[in-house]
């Protein structure tokens, strides 16, 4: 493994900054692809309008391109080679991890090069607060006396409770039960080391205070691109149904699954003409074996948007997960027909029949997919509606806002409580 880091130095005075901010996450934020990627990206670059932010983060595949485009608003940034393993080191470190005390989860992300990383970049540097992106970069020690965050991308033991529950394999659903049991306590024991937490809903925040009643805490939403995701006035294909997101994320995967054994055969049975399009990088073997006439997969591609502009629907068949879907905003500000399942737009401020229409069984959602194709005004309903509502509340920059107006008022009670020990103390 290899450690890289590029250093600017500090700015001038006519632009110093408020807070100097440090992010740890688990991938290179660029390019953004994917939901976590691209909420990183967008807080770093955010953030950097008033603060000094850095970065510390994993490089799955080492890019110059990548971190020069980081370094144009990023102050210092280390990057380490991932410890991630192939496919077959993966099955068997997955085997070995039910006999170990820790989670899979825990095995993967750690690695002792991390840490060392980080313990440098905090003895040569020193910050007003520490971000960290995900419960899986808990693990790590920060020996600093700045604030600490965790942003909590999803409530990661739920989501694998969620898998356990759904899964139809007893060995993946065994295994799922016990990470499931493992990664609960690790993520509590996290929530207690930690000064503050941000959420993606409210409905996640209302688990943090039930479980964590200490832990100062606030949502800070997903958001979306409302420039880059705008209306396509082009022509729209009327027999396009379209999926959207990394196939190596396990409730995708299992989303597409489900569609195309359940919900599909009555789709096509109505309209045989009817094509879905799965777009999405990372495509593993069982959702290779889903490839027919009729079914598309296209692999990695440079820019969704032209898939969205010509689907007559969008759909987030989820039934597991966690957080909040940035597919369904990318969708909504592209002005499009959505019809996903309760879990597929939990969390966010939508309406079934005024944003997008929800369904949670196989027949339903069928005959809500085929009622968008064939209601031209209602696709142009549930999607005007839907980018009033993106545009409204779900821009980068007012969530972005959010968390820096938590950050600020994180900072000045830490700072307060500190001087009043010292106070108390001396």
């Amino acid at each position: 493994m290899e450690i890289t880091a590029i250093t600017r130095g500090l700015r001038g005075p006519a632009s110093a900054p408020v807070l100097r901010i440090l992010l740890v996450t688990p991938d290179m934020p660029f390019p953004p692809t994917g939901g976590a990627p691209m909420r990183n990206y967008q807080f770093a670059r955010h953030l950097a309008r008033r603060h000094q932010v850095s970065l510390i983060t994993y490089q799955r595949h080492p890019s110059p391109d990548s971190r020069l485009a980081l370094a144009r608003f990023c102050e210092s940034i280390w990057s380490v080679d991932t410890p991630f393993p192939t496919s077959r080191q993966k099955r068997w470190a997955q085997l070995r991890s039910l006999g170990s005390r820790s989670s899979y989860l825990h095995w993967l992300f750690w690695s002792p090069l991390m840490q060392t990383t980080i313990d440098k970049a905090l003895g040569d540097h020193c910050f007003d607060l520490i971000q960290v992106e995900g419960s899986v970069m808990a693990s790590f020690t920060f020996p600093t006396d700045a604030p600490l965050i965790l942003d909590e991308h999803n409530i990661e033991y739920e989501l694998l409770d969620r898998t356990y529950r759904t899964e139809r394999s007893p060995l993946r659903k065994a295994y799922n039960w016990a990470e499931y049991l493992k990664f609960r306590r690790e993520e509590l024991e996290a929530w207690a080391r930690f000064d503050g937490c941000v959420l993606t809903s409210e409905r996640e925040a209302a688990t943090l205070r039930r479980m964590a009643p200490q832990l100062p805490s606030a949502v800070v939403e997903n958001g979306v691109d409302l420039d880059y995701f705008s209306p396509d006035t082009g022509l729209t294909d009327p027999m396009s149904i379209v999926f959207t997101g990394r196939m190596n994320y396990r409730p995708n995967a299992d989303a597409v699954k489900y569609f195309v054994r359940d919900v599909f055969p009555a789709v096509l049975r109505k309209h045989p003409a009817v094509r879905l399009t799965i777009v999405g990088t990372d495509v593993p073997d069982e959702v290779r074996r889903l490839a027919a006439p009729q079914v598309l997969l296209t692999g990695w591609v440079p820019d969704v948007r032209p898939y969205l502009a010509t689907a007559a629907v969008v759909i987030a068949p989820l039934r597991m997960g966690g957080g909040t879907r940035l597919k369904i905003l990318e969708a909504l500000a592209m002005g499009k027909g959505v019809v996903s399942t309760s879990v597929g737009c939990e969390g966010l401020a939508v309406e079934s029949g005024k944003h997008l229409l929800v369904a949670d069984n196989p027949q339903t959602f069928a005959a809500e997919v085929t009622r968008v194709m064939e209601d031209r005004w209602l696709a142009a309903e549930l999607g005007g509606a839907g980018r009033r509502l993106v545009e409204r509340r779900y821009g980068w920059e007012t969530v972005s806002d959010s968390l820096e107006d938590f950050h600020t008022g994180l900072r000045s009670r830490y700072s307060a409580r500190r001087a009043s020990e010292g106070f108390s103390n001396g």
